[in-house]
């Protein structure tokens, strides 16, 4: 069964959702580019509450859409499935990191002890267990990108299908108007952590 196609307004706002999840996992990336790899505890503290607030986005979305009583269209209902599945690998990015994290406190209150074989084994298990958690995470992220994307991009190889269909039916030698189609959320917003939310 085809889905049904994706507003306009929803795919804009999917798109802003997987920029979102780009930019997080670019985040992480920078944040890794030191000589052992690991991400310093502040930066690593910062990154966990983004990732606690990309979750928070996710179901603040849903919540907007279904809490309102009456009946939804088929459209809408895609709309918050795609935006509900995509919870389980934002969920699977932050569990991941924040079990990075906790290697990283680890390792951060042991700092200043004397090293001992037992400490050695510890700090060499924390840094494995660290960037085996990283990578998840950083795979989880590009999943939950990938899936905002991927259904956006759909959406925009309908639309403008759709409303080519319409014109030539109801309107000869119209052309689409500049709604017609989503486009891509402006990369400076982006880069300040901007999003439009809900079409607006």
């Amino acid at each position: 069964m085809t889905p049904p196609a994706l507003t306009a307004a929803d795919s804009r706002t999917l798109y802003a959702l997987a920029e979102e999840f780009t930019a997080a996992r670019r985040r992480l990336d920078a944040a890794r580019r030191t000589g052992d790899g690991l991400p310093a505890l502040t930066a690593a503290s910062h990154q966990l509450q983004s990732l606690g607030g990309l979750v928070g986005s996710l179901t603040d979305e849903v919540l907007f859409r279904v809490a309102e009583p009456g009946r939804r269209t088929p459209q809408e209902r895609r709309a918050v499935g795609v935006i509900a599945r995509t919870a389980a690998p934002a969920a699977r990015a932050l569990e991941q990191f924040a079990e990075a994290y906790e290697q990283l406190g680890l390792l951060y209150e042991y700092a200043g002890h004397l090293v001992n074989p037992d400490l050695a084994d510890m700090r060499n298990s924390a840094f494995n267990v660290i960037h085996d958690r990283l990578d998840q995470a950083r795979a989880a992220l590009q999943d939950a990108s990938h899936t905002l994307h991927l259904e956006a991009d759909r959406a925009g190889a309908v639309l403008p299908r759709a409303v080519a269909a319409r014109s030539r039916t109801t309107v000869p030698n119209s052309s689409a108007t500049p709604d017609s189609t989503p486009t891509r959320p402006d990369p400076a917003a982006a880069a300040t952590g901007h999003v439009p939310r809900h079409g607006r």
